[in-house]
């Protein structure tokens, strides 16, 4: 990534301990010396939003059944709009200039909330081995979702071989968030391109996919969620991470100082 900084970026400072950032503090700085620039590598992102990014994103009722694993090209998914993970959270020192193209679409019905990423990368590596390890360590696309007038929020990440981690999420700061328990992750159904773990990086440039189809009834449970959808407005993000890889990078669908962020999430309309 180039070295030159537009002098109104901002950094955003918190602590990261793996996929769960302590979210210790925020401070808007205004880059305008190398002295602040450097400052920035211990604590925290510089935040480059994107310049075509929406902050609304509509989502589509499907009117025929959905395969998530059709492909991004198929009659199920060709005439929905993806959305493109524009904004780079760019880490001084430890980013690299690998931003691979990131794009999601999500569309719904009465029982389900379906997604498809694609991901057009490099450096790709699937090293968790089971559900609810770090999968943030990995090539890994997440969706953080909040609906409306509830308290808690929702972060469902996934390696490129599909292992999901999934907390409930009330008050990180405080550190109240449980982790779903299994037979509820096993509701949640993954199609992932790539085999389900790769050890070895793979350094070519490989396109791959990640679907998703999580019950709506997840959301009725956990968080209140009243029927129908349609009219709903949810707040969300969309990322994409690799922290382990031999490229890390940071990528994300709101402007956001930090993933765990619900105040800087954007926003899902259900038609």
């Amino acid at each position: 990534m180039a070295t030159g900084v537009s002098p109104r970026l901002a950094i955003f400072l918190f602590m990261k301990s793996d996929c769960i950032p302590l979210v210790l503090a925020s401070a808007v700085l205004i880059l305008t010396t190398p002295a602040l620039l450097a400052s920035s590598k211990k604590y925290g992102f510089i935040v480059r939003p994107g310049s075509n990014a929406s902050e609304e994103y509509i989502v589509r009722r499907a009117v025929k059944p959905v395969g998530i694993s059709s492909g991004w090209t198929s009659a199920s998914w060709k005439n929905i709009k993806p959305i493109r993970l524009e904004t780079v959270l760019y880490r001084p020192g430890i980013s690299t200039d690998h931003n691979p193209d990131t794009q999601v679409k999500l569309q719904y019905d009465d029982k389900f909330i379906y997604g498809l990423f694609r991901v057009k990368d490099r450096y790709v590596k699937a090293v968790a081995r089971k559900d609810q390890e770090q999968v943030c360590r990995d090539s890994t696309v997440e969706f953080f979702v909040r609906p409306p007038k509830s308290r808690r929020y929702f972060n469902f990440e996934f390696n490129c071989g599909g292992t999901m981690l999934l907390y409930d999420i009330r008050n990180l700061q405080a550190k109240k968030f449980e982790e779903v328990p299994q037979k509820e992750l096993d509701s949640i159904i993954r199609f992932h391109s790539l085999p389900k773990r790769i050890p070895v990086e793979i350094t070519d440039p490989v396109t791959w996919e990640l679907g998703f189809k999580i019950p709506v009834d997840f959301f009725v449970r956990r968080a209140g969620v009243k029927l129908p959808l349609s009219g709903q407005t949810w707040t969300a993000n969309f990322t994409k991470c690799a922290d382990k890889t031999s490229h890390p990078h940071w990528l994300s669908w709101a402007a956001a100082r930090t993933f765990h962020f619900p105040k800087d999430f954007n926003r899902l309309v259900f038609e």
